[in-house]
């Protein structure tokens, strides 16, 4: 294990102890020599693994009194997820307007993004290939498949190449996998809340909705198993890493219910994996997909949230419907762009890709640290912000603020969120607002976070919802 594995895997200890409430806020932590001993790690391993910890805003230094427990620290887990009876739910025929810039969108800041390199492999791309600009293979470029694969197998994850097939973007992916799967006017069953652009696609494809109330842990399997052996739904649409919009993962204990329950009722999951290497510790957990032996789980993923939206490239593994999937995709569109597949190959397989997420998780994890700090700070006091371990979305609840009013007045000003009302057909989160942490903290940013909290404020209403147990 390397020194740098070392200091990590000892930061990770600290934080899971403290967001077990082992440390609280303002308690000092074992000096730099008790640390070394008790863990039987270097000064220098030890005295990196506080810095790391004070990076990320969990702990302080005193350089006096040594290292204490952020008194700020909001520790994950304080977000009271709806319980309810799931029911089967019409979706709008034409999809409502939806905010797509700001702090609404779930994007990377453009500074981010790893343009520089991205150029020149695009560049190496287009030289010398006197072939490129031919139709190319309409599952996806072969390279492209082979280096997604390698990339993943470093995580754990195993797949084929010949499983996966090229798309453009996740959304695309995940379109075609419930056009395979459902029927107009069937019931697919979603986490609530659920992402405004799957709840769009669904409604678009005139699809009907269960929406499941989730949990720490994932969501409510005992009403999903219900639900599948009642037949009352056609396919189960979700994300199992760092859900949009809470930032919540599924247990490993949920991930292989799942694989089962959709084997033994035979009703296939789709899954939206997006998130998934937005892991900002930097170890992606595994997919659902990945205890899938029988092909019921289509797995959907692309580089739009960790790399280039505007690539629109993305892809599918579906399993059992491969065969139909594939010719689904050389029927509609004879593939992908083939010069940006190359280009995205050549990126991957130099490892420019890894790197570059070990890097921009590493500045993600201080992101949502300094946004929380920036946040509870100026919030009203009885905000609770859920900590998320990955992805791009902060997701909280302002039980005295109806946050579509807020929403209004913000827009006005030229300040973009997005209301919990957008994630879900029921009434159940109107109190509750999603946030882009994936733009960079610069003096404008923080100004609309501060306005964002003095309006909140202006906004408090005399009683909290009920309607939460």
């Amino acid at each position: 294990m390397t020194k740098q594995a070392k200091y990590k895997a000892l930061a990770g200890q600290f934080i899971r102890a403290i967001e077990a409430g082992e440390y609280q806020g303002g308690q000092p932590l074992p000096s730099l020599r008790q640390l070394s001993a008790l863990n039987q790690v270097s000064m220098t391993t030890a005295l990196a693994c506080y810095r790391y910890l004070e990076s990320l805003g969990i702990i302080t230094a005193d350089p006096k009194r040594g290292f204490f427990v952020n008194l700020e620290h909001n520790p994950a887990g304080d977000i009271k997820h709806a319980q309810f009876t799931a029911q089967v739910r019409p979706l709008p025929t034409t999809p409502p307007p939806r905010l797509r810039s700001g702090l609404a969108t779930a994007q990377l800041d453009p500074a981010l993004i790893d343009a520089q390199t991205l150029r020149a492999s695009l560049t190496r791309t287009m030289k010398g290939n006197h072939t490129l600009f031919n139709y190319g293979d309409p599952l996806g470029e072969i390279s492209l498949r082979q280096a997604l694969v390698n990339h993943m197998k470093t995580q754990g994850f195993v797949l084929n190449e010949q499983d996966l097939i090229i798309t453009q973007g996740c959304l695309d992916a995940v379109k075609t996998a419930l056009e395979l799967t459902t029927k107009e006017g069937e019931v697919i069953a979603v986490p609530s809340p659920c992402y405004t652009g799957l709840l769009d696609t669904l409604s678009v494809m005139g699809r009907q909705v269960m929406e499941l109330p989730c949990n720490q842990d994932g969501i409510d399997l005992v009403q999903l198993e219900n639900a599948m052996a009642g037949q009352q739904i056609a396919a189960c649409l979700l994300s199992a890493n760092f859900q949009n919009p809470t930032g919540h993962c599924l247990s490993v204990q949920q991930k292989q219910a799942l694989a089962r329950m959709a084997r033994q009722y035979q009703i296939p999951v789709i899954e939206d994996d997006v998130y998934r290497e937005l892991s900002h510790d930097g170890s992606p957990p595994l997919p659902v997909k990945h205890f899938d032996n029988d092909g019921w789980v289509l797995w959907c993923s692309s580089i739009s949230k960790t790399l280039a939206p505007g690539l629109r490239l993305g892809w599918c593994a579906p399993g059992r419907f491969y065969n139909r999937y594939s010719d689904l995709v050389r029927v509609r569109s004879l593939g992908c762009n083939r010069p940006l597949q190359l280009a995205l190959a050549d990126y991957i397989g130099r490892g420019h890709y890894t790197r570059y997420l070990k890097k921009l998780n590493r500045l993600l994890a201080l992101q949502c640290n300094q946004y929380i700090q920036i946040l509870t700070s100026r919030l009203p006091k009885n905000t609770q912000i859920n900590r998320p371990k990955g992805g791009l979305v902060l997701w909280f609840e302002m039980p005295n603020v109806d946050t579509k009013q807020l929403q209004a007045r913000l827009v006005d000003e030229h300040i973009y969120i997005l209301c919990g009302d957008a994630f879900s057909t029921t009434d159940l989160y109107h109190r509750y607002v999603r946030l882009n942490f994936g733009q960079c903290l610069s003096a404008e940013v923080e100004s609309q976070l501060t306005r964002f909290a003095q309006v909140a404020e202006q906004h408090l209403c005399q009683k909290p919802d009920k309607n939460i147990s």
